[in-house]
């Protein structure tokens, strides 16, 4: 196998940035020339992106390292204590929200907004079929997903280690055929049979961190591969949404970006290597999680529908400039925390070291 131990995957972080920019962008509904971009109005599709490389990113930091149950116990930890603290803290900010729109509407916690919905959202099962839609901070439903694919990842490290390879193709198999034959929405799936998207994506990340550390691609990479790779993601995202059965090719689409960049030798990761960008895969997560409260403050402040054209496009700028700022903020004082919590309390477990990535979740 290939030598892994001095890879970061700095180049993947920063994509993780710009992706997390970009689904901000499609859910703020500024109606200028920026809202109006096919690649914004299709950045729905990136989650599946962040579920490759969380599936390819996991499998390098831990694929080798879930063989007992203290192990297994550590990681679900880590993942719980890296997802949860942030997913809790903007719970609290829309329950605020919630409790100041109901001075004004007269009505508090219901549909989405109920009492039932934050207690599965503070278990982290909103997006296991137990709704009727998507519930308070929307995007979450993806961490919901993504925190149970972890531990079926752990246990088939840990039963069959030897056999992941054939696991991971037999529950992709699995998932498409949920998605296919069972989900009312494909490829769109979120509250309820999220989870069979998020399998879908995370395994074929898994494979892809496989094909990677043997080496069979070693040479690939270099500026042309990686131009020629953004260029190809770029035009599936541009064109293909919207036929449904081609959507279901968005996780070997961005597998194969993962691949060209997990090398990171081009001219495009020397870009993506920059300060600016390196913070924006920091504070990733964080964009991604608070983008949503954010945008719930500003439609509480202002008639969103009434900005058209460049003052559209000016708030739209002033909208991703605070989701930036907020995020900066949070990824200090809540996720940092959160993982030094772990590091303090299981420093003593296995798998106490820091990841060389984290995902988005």
């Amino acid at each position: 196998m290939a030598d892994t131990s001095a890879h970061r995957f700095r180049t993947l972080d920063g994509w993780r940035g710009v992706c997390a920019l970009l689904v901000a962008l499609h859910h703020f509904p500024a109606h200028g020339f920026v809202y109006a971009l096919p690649l914004v109005r299709n950045a729905w599709l990136l989650v599946d992106f962040f579920f490759v490389l969380s599936g390819f990113v996991i499998a390098y930091a831990y694929g080798e390292r879930l063989s007992n149950g203290a192990q297994i116990k550590s990681f679900a930890l880590r993942r719980f204590l890296r997802l949860w603290p942030l997913h809790a803290v903007i719970l609290c900010g829309f329950v605020t929200l919630e409790v100041v729109g109901f001075t004004r509407t007269g009505v508090i916690f219901t549909g989405g907004r109920s009492l039932y919905a934050l207690c599965t959202n503070l278990l982290l099962v909103q997006a296991l079929g137990l709704h009727r839609g998507l519930t308070w901070n929307t995007p979450s439903w993806s961490i919901s997903t993504e925190f149970w694919t972890y531990l079926i990842f752990a246990a088939a490290c840990f039963l069959l280690p030897r056999m992941r390879a054939a696991i991971s193709i037999g529950l992709i198999a699995l998932s498409i055929a949920i998605l296919v034959f069972i989900s009312r929405f494909g490829m769109r799936e979120t509250f309820e049979w999220g989870i069979a998207r998020c399998v879908f994506g995370f395994f074929t990340g898994v494979l892809t961190h496989d094909i990677w550390a043997r080496g069979w691609l070693k040479r690939l990479g270099g500026s042309t591969a990686e131009i020629g790779a953004v260029l190809f993601a770029l035009a599936y995202l541009i064109f293909i949404p919207g036929n449904r059965a081609l959507e279901y090719l968005a996780p070997p689409v961005f597998a194969c970006l993962v691949l060209v960049f997990a090398n990171g030798r081009g001219l495009v990761s020397e870009v993506m290597d920059r300060r600016a960008v390196n913070a924006l895969g920091r504070w990733s997560y964080s964009i991604y999680m608070v983008h949503m409260l954010v945008l719930a403050m500003i439609a509480s402040a202002l008639n969103i529908a009434n900005f058209t054209g460049w003052r559209a496009d000016a708030l739209t700028l002033g909208y991703i400039a605070c989701v930036a700022g907020v995020s900066a903020y949070t990824w200090r004082w809540v996720e940092i925390p959160g993982q030094r919590l772990f590091v303090q309390n299981v420093s003593r477990a296995s798998l106490a070291t820091a990841s060389p990535s984290e995902p988005i979740g």
